[in-house]
């Protein structure tokens, strides 16, 4: 593109995004040098003067500028250039929301962090007597950190002002506005909820619960007021279903809101310490040893009652085995049926986490000198060992990801038997680890008809559409059959279809 210099100072260098309310630029700041993003708002002809629209714009932007909060993007400056209003923000490298709920699925404590961070920043948006008004996705980015940040407050309002223009012409996106926004009521603090309400039903399901084929039909649905079906039900869904009341007085509260989510990241309650502890490396996982066979200590001075000076450390009576009579093995130095039985013989949420243990010690250099891919077959090699619903029990207490990376290195006859043994939603995670490549097509034609509808149902529809497009056995039709009418619905909306 050509050099654009803004307001004498500001470099733009690449669009990153566009939408009704303007565009959205990657810019360079020469007087600061750093980069920013750099907003154009629109001064769409609503039937007011342009001077009280540019007016408008500026006050709000400089509204939204007072707030001060980690979940809230910086607003540097607001300006007037060549007629136009412009709002300055800080640069966020990442990767917004909705382009995560498009690729993978989220679990539910990722989805509550998220949203709890968001509702922190709008407690503090709502403290300034300012609306976001355009709660969404795509407003939500998450830097390489995993930071979440609030952004775009290009048609912020003070709290109060009625979401319509002079001319009844909606501000914002309408499937994620609350219906007294669309009826043209008051709106307050309560209308930014259930746009965070319809945010958080997005990652949890997948697609968007009020989108329709046009306008008309989108704004319908949202006035509406039906009782929404949730393929995930659960605490979260629970909240949701809390935010998404038509009636804003009836609506949850920011206070209720986040001390569900709260619920849902508390830590989960410890293992017994009857039972095994959780392992970090595979070096941990040797036999128990009796219960009555004490341990001896670690030392050169380690003897067991009645030892003598020259005796072997432990080898007094009632002390326990000398050293050599031991297994302290790591786990995959043993041979691999051992290691198998060693691994079944555990509580399977133990088990599950010795091997998110594994596989996360794997990292990128791998084990024992082996590259990474190797030593996840090695590990994956064991877990095929057991019998597929003891490895499915397993996996259900694994992390997807890391249960993803052992999938992928079996045979996709293994991985889908293995799979078919978990939870639907515990395969469905793992399905959208593995991503939309042939692994995944694999394992998707490895499993049985039905299996595969109901594991897909919880899979988000944009990864289905590429998933059953790719495959080529013959059965993408009858697997969209057997989906639900609402995912069927996406789909096709995705697709194009008729």
């Amino acid at each position: 593109m050509t050099e654009r210099i803004v307001h004498g100072r500001y470099e733009l260098l690449s669009r990153l995004g566009r939408g009704g309310m303007g565009t959205v630029w990657l810019a360079w700041d020469r007087t600061l040098r750093r980069s920013v993003a750099l907003k154009e708002v629109v001064l769409s002809p609503y039937g007011e003067d342009v001077a009280i629209r540019r007016e408008r714009a500026l006050r709000e932007a400089r509204a939204a500028a007072r707030i001060r909060h980690p979940a809230v993007v910086d607003i540097y400056d607001a300006f007037l250039d060549d007629g136009s209003p412009w709002i300055v923000m800080a640069y966020i490298d990442g990767a917004s929301l909705d382009r995560r709920i498009e690729r993978q699925i989220l679990s539910e404590r990722e989805i509550a962090r998220v949203g709890r961070d968001v509702l922190a920043g709008l407690v503090a948006v709502h403290s300034a007597q300012v609306l976001h008004r355009d709660v969404k996705p795509a407003n939500i980015v998450l830097d390489p950190e995993d930071r979440v940040f609030l952004v775009d407050f290009g048609i912020a309002r003070i709290s109060g002002e009625s979401g319509l223009t002079s001319q009844n012409m909606l501000l914002g996106t309408v499937e994620f506005m609350a219906p007294e926004r669309v009826d043209g009521h008051a709106v307050g603090p309560a209308s930014d909820l259930w746009s965070l309400g319809v945010t958080l039903f997005c990652a949890l399901e997948g697609y968007s619960p009020f989108l329709r084929e046009g306008p008309i039909e989108t704004v319908r649905a949202v006035g509406a007021g039906r009782p929404l079906r949730f393929r995930r039900p659960g605490p979260l869904a629970d909240a949701i279903t809390g935010l998404l009341v038509t009636d804003p007085g009836r609506r949850m509260g920011a206070a209720e809101l986040g001390r569900r989510l709260d619920a849902i990241l508390a830590p989960a309650p410890r293992t017994p310490p009857s039972r095994t502890p959780p392992s970090r490396r595979w070096e941990e996982a040797t036999p128990r040893r009796p219960r009555d066979t004490p341990t001896p200590a670690r030392g050169h001075d380690a003897r067991g009652p009645g030892s003598t000076p020259g005796s072997t450390p432990g080898s007094g009576p009632g002390t326990a085995r000398p050293e050599a009579e031991r297994d302290d093995r790591p786990l995959l130095e043993r041979p691999r049926q051992e290691a198998a039985t060693l691994l079944a013989s555990m509580e399977p949420r133990a088990a599950g986490q010795l091997m998110d243990g594994m596989v996360g010690s794997v990292g990128s250099v791998g084990v024992d000198g082996a590259s990474a891919p190797a030593a996840e077959v090695l590990v994956a090699e064991v877990l095929a060992l057991l019998p597929p619903s003891r490895a499915g029990r397993v996996v259900d207490h694994m992390a997807p990801d890391r249960a993803a990376r052992l999938v992928r290195a079996m045979s996709p006859s293994r991985g889908a038997s293995t799979l078919a043994h978990t939870d639907e939603r515990v395969a469905a995670a793992v399905l959208g680890a593995i991503g939309v490549v042939p692994a995944a097509v694999r394992l998707v034609e490895a499993m049985t008809l039905r299996r595969a509808c109901r594991v897909l149902e919880y899979v988000p529809p944009a990864v289905v559409a590429e998933l059953l497009s790719a495959t080529s056995d013959g059965r993408a039709d009858r697997i969209l059959g057997g989906l639900s009418r609402a995912v069927r619905d996406e789909i096709t909306r995705l697709t194009g279809g008729a």
